[in-house]
């Protein structure tokens, strides 16, 4: 759960370092947009019929992207179809108008249109958005690892997401620390690290939002311990151990031991109060403890280890570091 100290990068910080595409014609605007997302009309509904259009994009595919319009628009898009999306206003106010059913957004309720119907949006002036997308496939092949099973019918999801919750926070979270792996480290991060910051805001945004599969899994959030339970957790430490040096993610882990993700979660959060993640991450850390012992200064970098080991912000992996070894990457690197 985010603090309530926690304050998000302004907008004008969102993917500073990647260039802006900006223009105040409503044309222009609308054929950089379709060609990022999926074709849609265009209204600016100012008097003068002019927008001022700005864009940071990670590209098309599972990315992030900031757009502001700098005035009043209709957005009339097609179905979706091949990819989810979610959009946090990081100020001002939108609608999503779904049939007949319009759903108000602001900063507390992002919006989640659906995939599968035609829509329209109202933005007001002065509402840039924060805006996630992933791949349909993606997104389904996250919910089978997280619910355990493949998905007997089409993923649906609610059209907006309470961003005030703790889930929704914990969303929020996963979607910066990403955004800071792609948007502050020196050097494209290693493909390794990308997938498990991607695996993390997936399962996010899966429990951050209602779907046609929620109600199986508060099914299991209350279920008791099976007699299996000990063994689960057992065996889960015994591959940590064996095999967190690996590129393995937290999905690959729970296929491995034959249960889903939510299953293990349940099953370690009962037995050691903590979650598989942050034992993954723990193990992660004793991983690159041996490692910096083992290296000789000079020819390796606190950095280089970092990322061999999954971490990609060398700020959060030193601080992680320090928390649990009491003292920084680089002073074992220099014993």
């Amino acid at each position: 759960m985010l603090s309530p100290q926690y304050v998000a990068p302004s907008p004008r910080r969102v993917l500073n370092s990647l260039p802006t595409l900006a223009t105040p014609d409503p044309q222009e605007a609308r054929e950089r947009v379709s060609a990022l997302f999926c074709p849609h009309d265009l209204k600016a509904l100012g008097p003068r019929g002019s927008v001022k259009m700005s864009l940071r994009t990670t590209g098309a595919g599972f990315g992030i992207h900031i757009l502001d319009y700098g005035a009043a628009v209709r957005i009339s898009p097609q179905a979706l179809e091949t990819f989810f999306m979610v959009q946090v206003p990081l100020a001002g106010r939108a609608e999503l108008t779904v049939g007949s059913t319009v759903f108000d957004s602001d900063p507390q309720t992002a919006s989640v249109p659906p995939i599968d119907r035609d829509f329209s949006m109202t933005w007001q002036s002065g509402t840039p958005q924060l805006i996630i997308t992933a791949p349909r496939q993606s997104l389904t092949h996250a919910a089978e690892s997280l619910y355990g099973a493949g998905l007997q019918a089409l993923l649906h999801l609610a059209p907006t997401m309470d961003t005030s919750t703790a889930a929704g926070q914990s969303f929020i979270r996963a979607v910066y620390d990403y955004h800071d792996l792609l948007n502050e480290s020196p050097a494209p991060a290693n493909s390794y690290t990308r997938r498990l910051h991607e695996e993390m805001v997936l399962a996010r945004w899966l429990l951050a939002t209602q779907s046609n599969y929620s109600s199986s899994l508060a099914q299991w959030e209350q279920a008791r311990p099976s007699a299996g339970t000990s063994d689960l957790v057992a065996d889960f430490l015994a591959v940590l151990e064996a095999h967190s040096n690996e590129d393995l993610t937290m999905g690959d882990l729970a296929e491995a031991l034959g249960v889903s993700v939510r299953t293990l979660q349940i099953a370690v959060s009962r037995e050691t109060g903590s979650t598989p993640s942050q034992m993954l991450r723990d193990a992660r850390l004793r991983h690159a403890h041996q490692l910096l012992l083992e290296a000789t200064p000079g020819s390796v970098s606190v950095t280089d280890i970092a990322e061999r080991c999954g971490f990609g912000h060398l700020g959060r992996f030193a601080r992680e570091y320090r928390r649990y070894f009491g003292f920084l990457p680089s002073q074992t690197l220099r014993r």
